[in-house]
């Protein structure tokens, strides 16, 4: 490894350990909502010692595919995910007051393009945070999924698309345009 690669990867890790510093600053900062000195001063020691922390036990600071985007991202993707499950919410809680609406339990399986176990993770969390559909198993590019009724599985498609705008991964198939 020669001396110009060194310093490039010195700088990305420095800058991961930044990020993570004021990622878990501004978490302090939402939960004691507070911006007095000492509040501040507390909460840049705990997101110190909680940054040295994790790179000791995991090596890294943040994962390299959680970048700034997607932590923009991020807002926006938690808003989308909120508005599904309260969408599924009311519908499981429609099929639960009516008896004669349609259940037919069963588990599918659904084959994602998201590429790798980060964005894969969170879509499988997400199913399953999602009233009427847990996943069971994920393994590979594979999840089994159950549905609590057949038309849950359509939605799988849709929270998979959510969970690719977050990460920036492109369907299959898209071709990148103009605009």
């Amino acid at each position: 490894m020669n001396v110009g690669s060194r310093e490039l990867t010195s700088v990305r890790a420095l800058r991961g350990r930044l990020l993570l510093f004021l990622i878990l600053l501004a978490f302090w900062v939402v939960l004691t909502a507070s911006l007095a000195l000492h509040e501040l001063v507390m909460g840049a020691v705990c997101a110190a010692f909680v940054g040295s922390l994790t790179v000791s036990l995991l090596g890294r600071a943040l994962d390299p595919r959680i970048t700034p985007g997607v932590l923009l991202r991020l807002p926006v993707f938690m808003v989308r995910l909120t508005w599904e499950i309260i969408k599924a919410n009311l519908n499981v809680a429609a099929i639960i007051l009516n008896p004669r609406l349609p259940i037919d339990p069963r588990i599918v399986e659904y084959r994602t393009y998201l590429p790798d176990d980060l964005p894969r993770t969170v879509f499988s969390d997400s199913i399953t945070l999602t009233p009427g559909t847990v996943t069971v198993e994920l393994e590979g590019d594979v999840l089994k999924v159950h549905c609590l009724c057949p038309y849950h599985e359509e939605g799988l498609a849709g929270l998979e698309g959510m969970v690719a705008w977050l990460f920036g991964v492109r369907p299959p198939g898209e071709v990148e345009g103009n605009g």
